[in-house]
C-alpha cells in the first residue's frame, strides 16, 4: 500500500513537472512569435504596437531607430543654469544631429546678406521625435517657404525640444534668437502647457539652480526597461495586459463622450479659465518683446485628440484610457482650448480643427502625430507662415 502512494507521489511529481515544462515551452514559443513577428511592446507608450498599427512598414522601422538613436546618446539633455532652459548635448546619430546651440540640425554658418532666418520652437511635436526628418513642421515650412521665394536663402531652424511648452520655447528664442539672426519666431505649442496645468495647477517654471538635475524620459524610460526582469520586460504580458484593458476601454467606449468624460469640479473650471488668460497674456507679452526687437512671431494653437472628430479606434481607446486613469482629463483640454482663439495682433493661427472629417489614426499614441498627421499640420504651418512672409519680405 505504501509503495502504491510512493507511486503515486512520484506520478503527481512528474505530472506537476511536465505541467510546468508544457507552460514554459507555451510561453516561449509564444514569445518568440510575439518578438518576431508582433509589433507589441512594453515601453514608451508601446511605441511598437502603436506605429505597427499606424505607420507605414517603412516609417515604423524609422521610428524605431529613431528611439535607438536618441537612446544611445546616454544623458542627452543638458540644463543652462540661471535659465528655464534645458537644450539637447551636441551629437551626431544615424536619424538626429544636434548642433551646438542644442537643436537638431547642423552647426549654423554666417548669416548671409540674403537670408532670410525663420526659428520654430516647440516640443517633440516640433523636433518630430520619431519622424523622419523630411516629415517634420520645419522641414515642410522650409522647403515650401524656399519655392515661394526663389530670391531669397530662407532658412528654417527646427528648435523643437522633448517637454517643453510655450514658457520654455519663449525662453529658448530669447536666449538664442539674436546670436542666430532670426528674422521670424514661429511658436507651436499646448499640449505641454495643459498638462502641466492641469497636473501642477500652474505653467509658470523657475530658473535651473546650478546643481538641479533634468529628467531625462526617453532615455530613462528605455535604460529603466532594459533592466526590468525577463518577465516584465515580455511581450505576452503585454499583450495579456493590454487586452484586458481594451476590454474595459471597448465597454466605456460603447457610451458618448458626454456619458463618460466626467464634469469638471469648480476647482478645475476656474485653474482652466486661469490657463487661458496667462497663456494668451504670455503670448501678447512675447509679441511686443520680439516686435521691438525687429523679429515677426507666429503663433500656432496645434490640434488636440480631444477635438478630432472622427476618431480613429487607436484614437478612440486612447482618449477613453485617459478618462479611466484621470477622471476629467479631457474635458479640461477642451475647457483649456476653448479659451484661445485665432488674433491677427497677436498672430495667432489655429488648428483645433484640421483634423475634422480626418478618419485615419492622427495622435498614434495620443498627443504625437504619425507621419501623415505631420505631414498634414506642417503643409498647414507652411501655408499660413508664408501669408505672412509674402507681407513681410514683398
Amino acid at each position: 500500500m505504501k509503495k502504491n502512494k510512493r507511486i503515486d507521489k512520484v506520478n503527481s511529481l512528474k505530472r506537476f513537472f511536465l505541467f510546468l515544462l508544457i507552460v514554459s515551452a507555451v510561453f516561449g514559443a509564444s514569445e518568440f512569435v510575439l518578438q518576431e513577428f508582433t509589433p507589441f511592446g512594453d515601453a514608451l507608450n508601446n511605441l511598437e504596437y502603436y506605429a505597427g498599427l499606424s505607420f507605414s512598414e517603412k516609417d515604423a522601422k524609422t521610428a524605431m531607430k529613431a528611439r535607438e538613436d536618441l537612446a544611445s546618446l546616454g544623458a542627452k539633455i543638458i540644463k543652462v543654469p540661471g535659465t528655464l532652459i534645458y537644450r539637447y548635448k551636441k551629437a551626431e546619430t544615424e536619424s538626429f544631429s544636434f548642433n551646438s546651440f542644442g537643436f537638431r540640425g547642423e552647426e549654423p554658418s554666417k548669416k548671409g546678406e540674403n537670408e532670410y532666418r525663420i526659428g520654430v520652437f516647440g516640443c517633440s511635436k516640433v523636433l518630430g521625435i520619431y519622424l523622419a526628418e523630411e516629415n517634420t513642421i520645419p522641414f515642410i515650412l522650409q522647403q515650401r517657404a524656399q519655392r515661394e521665394f526663389p530670391q531669397k536663402k530662407i532658412t528654417v531652424f527646427n528648435m523643437g525640444v522633448e517637454g517643453y511648452d510655450l514658457q520654455r520655447a519663449i525662453s529658448f528664442a530669447e536666449f538664442d534668437g539674436e546670436r542666430l539672426g532670426l528674422d521670424m519666431a514661429v511658436f507651436y505649442s499646448n499640449v505641454n502647457d495643459i498638462n502641466y496645468s492641469f497636473k501642477d495647477g500652474s505653467i509658470d517654471w523657475e530658473p535651473f539652480k546650478e546643481n538641479e538635475e533634468v529628467y531625462q524620459n526617453l532615455v530613462e524610460d528605455i535604460a529603466a526597461h532594459s533592466k526590468k526582469p525577463f518577465w516584465e520586460r515580455s511581450r505576452l504580458r503585454a499583450v495579456v495586459k493590454e487586452a484586458f484593458l481594451s476590454d474595459f476601454v471597448k465597454y466605456f467606449a460603447s457610451f458618448a463622450k458626454d456619458q463618460v468624460f466626467q464634469k469638471l469640479t469648480p476647482e478645475f473650471e476656474r485653474r482652466a479659465v486661469e490657463f487661458s488668460e496667462k497663456f494668451n497674456e504670455r503670448i501678447r507679452k512675447t509679441s511686443e518683446k520680439f516686435e521691438k526687437k525687429g523679429i515677426k512671431t507666429v503663433f500656432f494653437f496645434p490640434p488636440i485628440i480631444q477635438l478630432k472628430e472622427p476618431l480613429s479606434k487607436i484614437e478612440r481607446n486612447m482618449l477613453y484610457k485617459n478618462e479611466m486613469s484621470i477622471a476629467g482629463y479631457n474635458n479640461y483640454f477642451i475647457k483649456c482650448a476653448e479659451g484661445v482663439s485665432e488674433s491677427e495682433n497677436p498672430l495667432i493661427f489655429s488648428q483645433k480643427d484640421i483634423f475634422r472629417g480626418y478618419r485615419e489614426t492622427a495622435f498614434f499614441d495620443g498627443i504625437h502625430f504619425t507621419p501623415e498627421a505631420s505631414r498634414i499640420v506642417g503643409n498647414d504651418v507652411a501655408e499660413k507662415v508664408v501669408s505672412v512672409l509674402k507681407k513681410e519680405l514683398d
